[in-house]
C-alpha cells in the first residue's frame, strides 16, 4: 500500500492521548499532542519493546515504559538514550486521522 491510509478518528482521543494502530500489519504509535498528532515506530529501538504508546507524554516527547528512552515525536530523535523512532506523515481529513504508509521505504515492513 501506499499514501495515507485512514487508522483513527479524533473521538478515538476523546479520553486518551495515545493509541496503537496497525498499518499493513505495521505496529504504529499514535499520539495527540495539544491539536497535533504524532505517529512513530511502536518499537523502542533499545530493546525492540512494542509498547511505545504505553510510555509517557510529556513535553512532544514520549518515554518508553519498559527502560526510559525519551524521543521526540517531531523528529523521532532522542532525548535521553540513543538512536532514533522512525516518525509517520500524519493528517487529518475531517474528524479522521490518516498516516502516511511508505511502501517505497525498505524499512517499513522491518519496524
Amino acid at each position: 500500500m501506499s499514501g495515507f491510509a485512514k487508522v483513527a478518528s479524533a473521538t478515538d482521543f476523546a479520553t486518551r492521548k495515545s493509541m496503537r494502530v496497525s498499518v499493513d500489519d505495521v505496529d504504529v504509535a499514535l499520539f495527540m499532542v495539544g491539536d497535533k498528532y504524532f505517529a512513530v515506530q511502536n518499537s523502542c529501538p533499545h530493546q525492540h519493546y512494542s509498547a511505545m504508546h504505553e510510555g509517557m507524554l510529556h513535553d512532544g516527547q514520549i518515554t518508553c515504559p519498559m527502560h526510559g528512552w525519551t524521543f521526540d515525536l517531531a523528529t523521532g530523535k532522542a532525548t535521553i538514550g540513543g538512536g532514533r523512532l522512525k516518525t509517520y506523515a500524519v493528517k487529518v481529513v475531517g474528524s479522521e486521522i490518516h498516516i502516511n504508509v511508505p511502501s517505497d521505504d525498505p524499512d517499513w515492513a522491518k519496524q
